[in-house]
């Protein structure tokens, strides 16, 4: 009887042992697919650290983003500002070749306080910035990394991040 009471108790140890594992793992798993997002390289986001970064439709799995000629691309920047900042600019360029060529958004697309930003920011807080690209029919076909900046008051990188893209 006692013999069959410890293997029992064993038998539910190790049960609760494997349920504990899975369950483990569907928790890290969840996880990763949360904190998954578009790919992107951070080139100097000095006064702020990036922590995802989302382009619409841009599977996470893709290495480069297509841009669709004719179409609207959003992008989402979550980040923690690292400075106290009552403006935020947003700068983008084009970088083909390793050139970095300006690409000018219009007013007020260039006011981060404009586009979802509550500011003025604050050392310590975390944001959700959000913004559209036009894809216009005459950009070439061509492989582009879309740099994009978000500058504080005294024009230091809040955010830089780096996407690979491809104009289709």
């Amino acid at each position: 009887m006692i013999g069959t009471c410890v293997w029992f108790l064993k038998l539910q140890l190790s049960f609760d042992i494997k349920m504990n594992r899975l369950v483990a793992c569907v928790v890290l798993f969840v996880l990763a697919v949360q904190a998954s997002g578009t790919k992107f390289n951070d080139c100097g986001s000095s006064t702020g650290e990036v922590s995802a970064v989302e382009v619409s439709d841009c599977p996470d799995s893709a290495d480069t983003c297509i841009l669709k000629k004719g179409t609207t691309k959003a992008i989402t920047i979550k980040f923690a500002s690292k400075t106290d900042s009552k403006s935020v600019k947003a700068v983008v360029h084009g970088v083909i070749g390793g050139v970095p060529l300006p690409f000018s958004l219009p007013k007020p697309k260039d006011d981060g306080c404009k586009t979802g930003l509550n500011c003025p920011l604050k050392n310590g807080e975390s944001y959700v910035y959000n913004n559209n690209l036009d894809i216009k029919n005459s950009y070439p076909p061509l492989g582009v990394t879309v740099r994009w900046e978000l500058k504080d008051d005294s024009q230091n990188d809040i955010v830089c991040v780096e996407i690979p893209c491809k104009i289709e």
